[in-house]
């Protein structure tokens, strides 16, 4: 047990020493404050971060297939799954010597890691050294990851190296939206806490009452940066906008992580917040992770956390494919994340870095609607005019016939029947309804339930599974 531990489990009964040990971190010198509270990993890999954030593209393959074949081999002899897929695909890990040479591995599917169990979890670490986390099932699929606390620490190291792209670290004062409860000592549950120069604020209530509370606290507070879902970003921002206030001031950045985020959703956050939306991708699975630069948005993946496959799906998008760096415990290998990106260059003009660009996510493949004969449509909205969406809170699209799909809209108190005519008028001509074989009705609702971890999906999808679209098996 190392000494931060040591003092965890030393307050973790007592709400005001936590509270005050947390203080006490946050005014410490950073490389103090890093070492204590993210540990000797974090340290190691957010120094390799800086050190490789320019290298030319054919020393950063060759750190990929170096990673890659550590990886394979690792999974060819600790963790169960994969030690029979080798054996039963013939594959002899040592003749994997190039990124192409990962194609004579099968694609991992969520449903086969979901079924698969432990036999994913590697037998070489010890079971007191797994954390176990949970996904939130926001493709339909739930599945149970286990890590360690190393692999949190390169996490930590991925986060800060991008944030600090646009001048955040943590002696910046910065406010963080949590979905639930905040607890400290594991026994407390609060809607606010300050810590030094860091705000937290529940979003578990998305009341008037608690978005003008946590409008006043933040104007208060003063912060340079926050951060936190883009539905309670986008929630606040309406509001701001509702009852007339006055947008934020002084802020450097936001930063809207979770959740794809449209243009004309960013436009609203950053018009309320008054400084640029910076967004950025990864997930559980911790296959691929990435986020934008100083100069422009489009995500740069990083090269260093895995190696990105696009699988073309037809009209220029790609599943994105990714094989993790990050997580020895549970390693995941050409895992389809089922998340469609437009690919753009392969590096930056703006920053030099040579890292993969994608324009846009632009969703998940169970966020489709189905037509009359069968086909997918990606409900995508990009390239739609912003303002028709000025006055809608939420919404969300929900099917379960083909053919027809109801878009369920939360209105803002501004919206007007005009709204709807602009809408109507964009969706038509994104969906090229009729001759797409889909009709779409417009229906006002009072909420739109979000996932066990607080997202908002863009598609209630129900066919999925019952049908095989396309050619391709939808889970």
């Amino acid at each position: 047990m190392n000494g931060m531990e040591i003092i965890r489990k030393f307050i973790g009964s007592h709400f005001l020493l936590e509270r005050l040990a947390r203080e006490v971190i946050e005014r410490l010198p950073l490389s103090i404050h890093y070492r204590l509270y993210y540990g000797k990993t974090f340290l190691y890999w957010s120094a390799f971060l800086k050190a490789s954030q320019y290298w030319n593209r054919e020393r950063l393959e060759a750190f990929q297939v170096e990673q890659m074949r550590s990886l394979l081999g690792h999974a060819a002899h600790h963790v169960p799954y994969y030690r029979k897929l080798f054996a039963d695909h013939g594959i002899n890990v040592q003749q994997v010597q190039s990124l192409d040479d990962m194609s004579v591995i099968p694609y991992l599917a969520k449903e086969t890691v979901r079924d698969g169990g432990r036999n994913f979890v590697a037998e070489n670490i010890p079971p007191r050294a797994l954390i176990k986390t949970n996904t939130s099932g926001s493709t339909g699929i739930p599945l149970v990851i286990y890590k360690t606390r190393e692999s949190d620490e390169k996490l930590h190291a991925y986060l800060f190296n991008l944030r600090s792209r646009v001048g955040y670290d943590s002696k910046k004062r910065a406010v963080f939206f949590t979905w639930r409860g905040i607890t400290m000592g594991g026994k407390r549950a609060m809607s606010s806490l300050r810590c030094g120069n860091k705000l937290y604020l529940s979003t578990a209530d998305v009341s008037d009452a608690w978005k003008q509370k946590c409008y006043d606290m933040i104007r208060e507070f003063r912060p340079e940066f926050v951060s936190g879902y883009k539905t309670i970003l986008l929630a606040l921002s309406l509001f701001i906008k509702e009852q007339g206030l006055l947008p934020f001031y002084g802020l450097r950045a936001v930063f809207a992580y979770a959740e794809t985020i449209f243009p004309w959703q960013k436009r609203i956050i950053e018009e309320s917040f008054n400084t640029r939306v910076f967004s950025y991708y990864g997930m559980f699975e911790g296959v691929i992770f990435g986020g934008g630069c100083e100069y422009f948005d489009q995500y740069h993946l990083y090269p260093q956390y895995g190696i990105t496959e696009f699988v073309g799906m037809g009209d220029g998008r790609h599943e994105m494919v990714g094989t993790g760096f990050r997580n020895y415990a549970m390693p995941f290998i050409r895992y389809r994340t089922m998340d469609i990106a437009v690919k753009g260059a392969d590096s930056c003009g703006g920053c030099n870095r040579n890292h993969q660009l994608v324009e846009s996510i632009e969703g998940r493949m169970h966020e489709f609607l189905v037509t009359r004969d069968r086909k997918m449509l990606y409900t995508s909205l990009s390239g739609l005019d912003p303002d028709s969406f000025r006055n809608v809170k939420q919404f969300q699209f929900y099917q379960d016939e083909p053919g027809i799909a109801q878009m369920n809209i939360v209105r803002s108190q501004t919206y007007t029947d005009i709204d709807t005519a602009l809408i109507k008028e964009q969706i038509t001509r994104r969906f090229n309804i009729p001759e797409n074989g889909i009709e779409i009705r417009i229906v006002f609702v009072d909420a739109i339930e979000r996932t066990a971890s607080g997202k908002i999906t863009m598609t209630d999808q129900r066919l999925a599974g019952k049908n095989n679209i396309n050619g391709i098996w939808v889970p």
